[in-house]
């Protein structure tokens, strides 16, 4: 489990979300979690949009989690950056992200495999107000 918060606080940190579904310690829903609220970095194409990009297996879009793991897939190139909620929105139907694909665990999801559950979270505030 990722210990963390999407909330006001801390946020939780995109790549070593990854690392731990990599590894089987954490779930889809910390994911889905930590993706939707991270800043994610993509090689900007010449017209509006994302490169999508042919796998053999379906289409893909490559999504990296910092500048230097972009630097590491793509090396010098044009880029933007946005939220992952955004991305998510924006993605075209049938199209797979893959997370840090250069880097040393590269995760393929399929955004229509991840989906947000409702769940009930409880907070604890402390006298001054915080969590």
């Amino acid at each position: 489990m990722i210990s963390g918060t999407s909330g006001p606080g801390r946020p939780i940190e995109l790549s070593a979300t990854v690392q731990a579904v990599v590894q089987q310690k954490a779930s889809a829903q910390e994911l889905l979690d930590a993706l939707v609220t991270s800043t994610v970095y993509c090689v900007r194409p010449d017209r509006p949009g994302v490169f999508v990009a042919d796998a053999g297996d379906g289409q893909v879009v490559g999504v990296c989690t910092s500048l230097p793991e972009l630097a590491r897939f793509a090396g010098e190139c044009d880029w933007f950056s946005t939220t992952g909620a955004d991305l998510l929105s924006q993605l075209p139907p049938g199209v797979d992200i893959v997370l840090d694909p250069s880097g040393p665990a590269p995760l393929r999801i399929s955004p229509g495999a991840l989906r947000a559950r409702p769940g009930l979270q409880l907070n604890h505030l402390s006298e001054t107000g915080e969590v």
